[in-house]
Parts: structure tokens; sequence; C-alpha cells
């Protein structure tokens, strides 16, 4: 049906501009930091190409697939960042994170009066280009099932996190102080971009199969004329 065909053009554009809009870095980026044999083994594996009740699953089941497609983009990308985040929180051994409505950007004299390690983290914490107080696509509630997706699809993406901020801790050696806050701050965010890369190419895949359908059915309707 037209009204069908139109809805997955738009979601098809949507996730076009969203991915060329926020273009990641190629792997030569990372060509001076060390990684594991694991991580780059793992990271190709991280690919498919979603479809309706994928959709469906990544907002919680509250969206039929036509909405569920637009939200999900976006939810896909704060779900990794969140994932990570949560991972680097275990590392150093620091709560969980606070919710965002408890955020606020703060300025450097509010940072370097912070009273321990644990406040400067949480002052110098990053947002994502989903996740944070300047997002413009999505809720922090519309993260959760999206999270809880990608541990169930892509359980290594989790363990991506884990592995590489872990060595990265490790090779402190030493307690954690501002210093070392800020290298694994710096850490995080190099890991993200990686990540962020794999999960790309997901949503890349799943443009091809949304125009792929769309052809599909544009030539299906000819046929009927």
């Amino acid at each position: 049906m037209y009204s069908t065909s139109f809805i997955y053009i738009f979601f098809a554009t949507q996730l076009f501009a969203e991915v060329a809009a926020n273009p990641t870095p190629s792997l030569e980026t990372f060509s001076n930091h060390t990684t594991s044999s694991f991580i780059d083994e793992e990271l190709p594996k991280i690919s498919a190409c979603l479809w309706h009740d994928d959709w469906e699953e990544i907002t919680g089941n509250l969206l039929k697939y036509e909405l569920a497609g637009i939200l999900s983009i976006h939810s896909l990308k704060g779900a990794h960042e969140v994932i990570g985040l949560t991972e680097l929180r275990s590392v150093l051994g620091f709560a969980p994170s606070v919710p965002w409505t408890h955020r606020k950007n703060w300025t450097e004299v509010e940072i370097a009066a912070a009273s321990t390690i644990e406040e400067y983290y949480e002052m110098k914490e990053p947002d994502g280009d989903e996740y944070g107080l300047d997002n413009k696509y999505v809720h922090e509630k519309n993260l959760p099932p999206a999270i809880k997706f990608l541990d169930k699809r892509f359980p290594t993406i989790r363990i991506i996190y884990r592995e590489y901020l872990q060595e990265k801790f490790d090779s402190l050696q030493r307690s954690i102080d501002r210093e070392g806050v800020d290298f694994m701050i710096g850490e995080y965010i190099l890991n993200r971009e990686r990540v962020g890369k794999a999960v790309d190419n997901v949503r890349h895949l799943t443009i091809d199969c949304v125009m792929k359908q769309i052809k599909a059915e544009l030539y299906n309707q000819r046929l009927k004329l």
C-alpha cells in the first residue's frame, strides 16, 4: 500500500540523515591505541538487518513498527552509550548513573570544587549524541528496552566496553584520582566511537532492508495496475 511505502521512505530518510549527520571515525583514528584481539574480532560481528519485530522490541513494544522504526534508530545509539557509561562506572567503583533530570552543565569552577573523586566524575561524565541533557530525540525512559535489546542481540557490546575499560583502568596501576578519571573518560569516548561505528553498520544494513522492501512493494503495486 502507498501509505506503508510512504512510512518506509520516511523512516529510511530519517535514518540516512541521522547517520550522515553523525559520521563515525575510521579505524585509523585508533591506530595509536592498544585494543585486545577479542575486540578486533568481535566488532565486525555486530551486524544484522533489523525489521518490524526488532523495531517494536527496541521501543518496549509500546509502538507498532511503522512508528517504532523511527524511534528505534535513535534509541539504539543512546543505548550503547549508556551501556558504556554503566561499565565505566562499574570499573571505577562508582554508583549507577543519576537520572538526566538531576544532571546539569557544570562550570569549570564548580568542577574544580568537587569534594570527592566520584563527585568530580559525576560532573565530568560525558553526554552522548542520543544520551544526556541536550539530546533531541529520546526520553530517558525510552532507553531501558533498547539496552535490553542490545544485551540480548549483541551481548558482546557490553563485554567489549567492560574488557577495554578494565584493561585501561588496570594500566593506571594506582588509586583513581582526577587525572585518572580524565584518562578513563577519554578512553571511554575512544571505545564509544568504535562501538558506535559497529552500531551504525547495523543501521546502514537496516536502510538496505527498508529500501529493498520499498522497491518490492512498488513493483508489486505496478503489477496490479
